[in-house]
């Protein structure tokens, strides 16, 4: 059986770490995509190179720069004739995005636009050739339910909330274009975890929940695009 391919954004750490160590486990071929494309040995990248050193190809991509990622796809064609997931991962908080609104550095805003709601279409845009086609190949969006204007209830972090409400519009937009080459888009809210983002008081276990998306990802219906925002065990959630 042909090895299948994975694209992660964001692998270097958290829930892209750890989706790269499961899709390896797997027997996926991984491409990790991280601003660094330098091997540190102690690293958890490094270390998953060491362990499966003939599926592990390490990517530099910066979702802000457009150049890098266009090097980055280059090198992919390389490395597989074809994508069948790709899990656009790469995400971040501004310094002061906890900060009620008098205190907010309101400037910190595009940044995080940038990564977290332009980046995405920045890898989609560049990868967009080696994209399985004909119901073989899906985009996943990883979002928040933080996205989802109906349910808001926070009053702070504009700039994170904002931002995937964004990436949200992007994955329906991204979804209307694709849908004739049948390549299913999906956005997915994977919940509280204990990352540098979500601190150790989140109640969910990274790998844990990258063992959970991977499989749930496996079992979306490639054909149905009736969901397109979903949480991490395929229940819609409201845009």
């Amino acid at each position: 059986m042909k090895q299948r391919t994975v694209l992660i954004a964001g692998a270097s750490r958290g829930l892209g770490l750890n989706f790269t160590r499961r899709y390896l486990e797997e027997g996926w071929r991984v491409l990790a995509g991280a601003r660094s494309a330098v091997w540190d040995g102690e690293s958890g990248l490094g270390e998953l190179k060491k362990k499966y050193p003939d599926s592990l190809f390490l990517l530099r991509m910066d979702m802000t720069d457009t150049a890098s990622i266009q090097e980055a796809a280059k090198e992919a064609e390389q490395i597989a004739d074809r994508i069948e997931l790709v899990i656009n991962n790469a995400g971040i908080h501004g310094a002061s995005s906890f900060e009620r609104l008098e205190m907010a550095d309101l400037d910190e805003c595009a940044a995080v636009y940038d990564v977290n709601a332009v980046g995405p279409l920045r890898v989609v845009k560049a990868f967009l050739p080696i994209i399985a086609e004909g119901g073989q190949g899906m985009i996943v969006n990883i979002s928040s339910e933080s996205g989802s204007i109906k349910t808001a209830c926070r009053e702070k972090e504009f700039d994170y909330c904002m931002s995937k409400a964004a990436l949200n519009m992007a994955t329906k937009l991204l979804d209307n274009y694709l849908s004739a080459r049948g390549i299913r888009v999906i956005a997915v809210h994977p919940g509280w975890m204990r990352t540098d983002m979500g601190g150790q008081n989140a109640v969910q276990d990274p790998y844990e929940t990258a063992a959970q998306l991977a499989d749930l990802f496996a079992r979306i219906d490639r054909a149905d695009r009736k969901l397109l925002f979903v949480d991490n065990e395929g229940k819609e959630i409201p845009w």
